[in-house]
């Protein structure tokens, strides 16, 4: 996406030529962001023409992929525009293009602090933009999306507008506004309808002459704020000296040769100024105006800035910046400029005194672009690690002289800047031993220490490697806690700072966070009745460590700290059963709860023992009580229904026992049997052969003795009755009062009762 807005196939055309770096530099000024045109909020500005170039390619949020090149965008045929937040609020503004036919694009970065250019690279530094394709006005309003527009066909028709971005105050922004179709017609940029104020109210004057050259013909004007170069008349009319001992030729705005605005001018005279006072007051120069403002306001006619030309002076040492915790070099800073030339290279113009030796190697001026500089650069053979005091003294060096001003004249030798290094601490601190979610609250025992024993005046600055903790991943504690939330690798670093300002970081690795453990039971049953056992088993996942402890509540107060648990329970009711577990790395589960009910056994009756006819029918009556009872007779032989519980039993013709089994709530069962007598027909020999051979000596009727009530009767031919039983029967052996009855025909009357009706017949006495 380097060229924004072409269609998927002309990118990849495009990027198969590879010349999307190849195009025209941006060299005009305000085509940079270094360059940027200086914004008076008030003012409209007005660019006739856009010159036709790209210089970098750009990130843009939401629409960009980090590592993905072909999804960047280009400033192309751009203008950056500068500005200062000197009241906090909203940014509108409004692009308004010559050409309503054209599309024109933009981004805003928040450049505090930050070198210009580093738009191109520092990502964190875009506050909002639009690079809609659609053409027309573009900029920022109340009403705008609240989300950067990424590229589109004109088509498309998106928003061109975004949001009023929220500026903040005393923070500086660049604005680039990149005109994307390939024309040279310009547009309109005004600024307005927002409530921050990026106007500079401070009104323009003179500071002070804070430099005069070797010579007196030259002197450096500081101004308290950047103004317009073209402002400047440049030979020089804006000011004059008085006592006019001189005059001013030329005058030249530092930055204004790269630049839009200016903050010092050098001033040039027509000849050198004596040694004296004097005073530069400023006037309308040959362009009508004296120095103005980004929005056209003036220094005041007649502003007097007071400074004396002085005779040549040493520069003296003044001070140094240094690590005072250790160092392997230090910065000489001093108050006025030296020629760099007079840097012996070597190190010579200074030696080191104090608590040990230390031997410098070299010596360089810094920042030589003019040949004078403010600071020399002083390197050691090694780095002062140890505390102690120290001084740096300035001497004569090998070249010949010390340190020499602009003016030539030379430091004094002898002259020396003292200096502490500082003990460091050794930032240390101790782990926890294991921490377990979801409750991974981590203490860090700091153990850090420090040479002077001055540990209590420590400073803290702990990361905990958590960004999702939000501002909870840093503290300034000395002991901290931290929640953690997540199973990884944490490196922990603890940047440990001593009242000296000396620091030392160190990283651990914290790798003792372990998952909680997931409990989990089951029950060998679904219910249990009253009185039987229930086992209980455990299937905790003890995740990363072994399970080491069992926590059971039964539910009736009994507790239990095995495995698995085999319980009876005394009481018919609903328990809740609950188990929370501890891991080998002393981690606790989750507690789990599940209900278990005991119920109560039904009690049956299947009624008193009956007595039936062979192919006769009764019912068999039983007795229950439960909930829900359910009903189950076995057999099922002569039943009509065995699932009831009065069920009929049907023309019977043999003796049985029914087996009624009574399941209530939870499958308890009960169980109860009943007899049923079949009474079957007796069965009448009409012979018998009662002579003591073993063999059918008795008069057996089959099946009468299931008669309890039966009466039978033998009588002669003439009606004598010679036998009789009733109640228990007792098989006939064929006599009469002890005596063998003759071998004849004799009637019988047989009453078995039990409501069978009587039979008679005859039975004959055989030899």
């Amino acid at each position: 996406m380097l060229l924004k807005k072409s269609s998927i196939l002309i990118l990849i055309i495009l990027f198969s030529r590879g010349d999307l770096f190849s195009q025209t530099a941006c060299t005009a000024l305000g085509q940079n962001p270094s360059t940027a045109f200086p914004v008076c909020g008030t003012a409209t500005f007005f660019q006739d023409s856009v010159p036709i170039c790209s210089s970098n390619i750009l990130y843009v949020p939401g629409c960009s992929v980090f590592g993905d090149t072909s999804t960047l965008y280009q400033n192309k045929n751009p203008y950056w525009y500068k500005f200062t937040c000197f009241q906090g609020g909203t940014l509108s503004f409004l692009v308004t293009p010559n050409d309503p036919n054209e599309d024109y694009d933009w981004q805003l970065y928040d450049v505090t602090g930050h070198n210009p250019d580093d738009v191109y690279t520092d990502t964190s530094l875009i506050v909002s933009g639009n690079w809609s394709g659609t053409f027309g006005p573009t900029g920022a309003n109340d009403t705008g999306l609240n989300y950067i527009a990424c590229a589109s066909l004109p088509a498309e028709l998106y928003s061109t507008f975004a949001f009023s971005p929220t500026l903040i105050q005393g923070h500086n922004y660049i604005l680039l506004i990149s005109h994307f179709s390939d024309t040279q017609q310009g547009y309109f940029l005004s600024f307005g309808g927002g409530t921050a104020v990026i106007t500079d109210t401070l009104p323009p004057h003179t500071v002070n002459i804070n430099w005069a050259s070797c010579d007196a013909t030259k002197i450096l004007v500081k101004l308290n704020k950047k103004m317009k170069c073209s402002s400047l008349a440049v030979n020089g009319s804006d000011f004059i000296i008085n006592p006019p001992l001189a005059s001013v030729t030329s005058a030249v705005g530092i930055g204004c040769s790269s630049g839009f605005d200016m903050d010092s001018v050098l001033l040039t005279f027509n000849q050198p100024l004596p040694f004296g006072n004097y005073n530069l007051i400023v006037q309308p120069g040959g362009d009508a105006n004296t120095l103005l403002d980004i929005c056209d306001n003036d220094v005041p006619a007649g502003e007097s800035i007071p400074f004396t030309i002085l005779s040549p002076r040493p520069v003296p040492l003044d001070s140094l910046q240094n690590n005072k915790c250790s160092t392997d070099s230090l910065i000489i800073v001093l108050p006025g400029l030296i020629k760099c030339s007079s840097v012996a290279a070597n190190g010579s113009d200074f030696f080191i005194t104090g608590t040990y030796p230390v031997n410098i190697i070299n010596a360089s001026p810094a920042n030589c672009s003019t040949g004078l500089t403010n600071r020399v650069i002083v390197r050691f053979a090694s780095a002062m690690v140890l505390p102690g005091s120290f001084r740096i003294v300035l001497r004569m060096g090998t070249d010949g002289n010390t340190l020499l001003s602009e003016c030539d004249t030379p430091s004094v030798a002898g002259s020396f800047i003292p200096f502490n290094i500082l003990p460091k601490p050794v930032a240390n601190f101790g782990l926890p031993a294991s921490v377990c979610l979801p409750n991974a609250f981590a203490n860090f025992t700091n153990l850090s220490t420090i040479a002077d024993g001055s540990e209590n005046l420590f400073q803290y600055f702990w990361n905990f490697d958590d960004p999702l903790s939000g501002p909870n991943n840093t503290s300034a504690l000395k002991n901290p806690t931290h929640w953690y939330s997540i199973v990884r690798p944490y490196n922990v670093s603890l940047r440990v700072t001593s009242n000296g300002g000396c620091a030392k970081d160190t990283i651990i690795v914290f790798n003792n966070i372990h998952p909680q453990p997931k409990t989990y039971f089951g029950f060998s049953k679904p219910a249990i009745c009253i009185g039987d056992p229930i086992t209980i088993k455990d299937s905790t996942n003890s995740m990363d460590g072994i399970t080491v402890q069992w926590n059971w509540d039964l539910g009736d107060g009994s507790k239990r700290n095995t495995q698995n648990v085999t319980y009876t329970y005394a009481t018919v009711k609903t328990f809740t059963v609950s188990l929370y577990t501890m891991n080998s790395h002393g981690c606790y589960s989750d507690t789990l709860s599940r209900s278990i009910t005991v119920y109560p056994y039904p009690s049956v009756y299947a009624g008193p023992d009956r007595v039936v006819l062979s192919g006769g029918q009764i019912t068999l009556v039983s007795q229950a009580t439960g909930t829900n009872l359910q009903y189950l007779w076995t057999p099922a032989t002569y039943l009509n229904d065995r699932y009831t519980p009065n069920p009929k039993c049907i023309a019977p013709q043999n003796d049985i026992t029914y087996t009624l089994t009574v399941t209530g709530t939870g499958g308890c069962t009960a169980s109860d049997d009943v007899f049923v007598k079949v009474l079957k027909m007796p069965r009448i020999p009409n012979t018998f052969t009662p002579n003591n051979d073993g063999i059918n000596d008795l008069w057996v009727i089959q099946y009468l003795e299931d008669y309890p009530n039966n009466r039978l009767q033998v009588f002669t031919r003439t009606g004598q009755l010679v036998f009789e039983s009733n109640g228990y029967y007792k098989a006939w052996n064929g006599t009469y009062k002890g005596r063998p009855l003759p071998y004849d025909t004799y009637y019988y009357i047989l009453e078995p009762g039990s409501g069978r009706d009587p039979v008679t017949g005859f039975v004959t006495i055989i030899k």
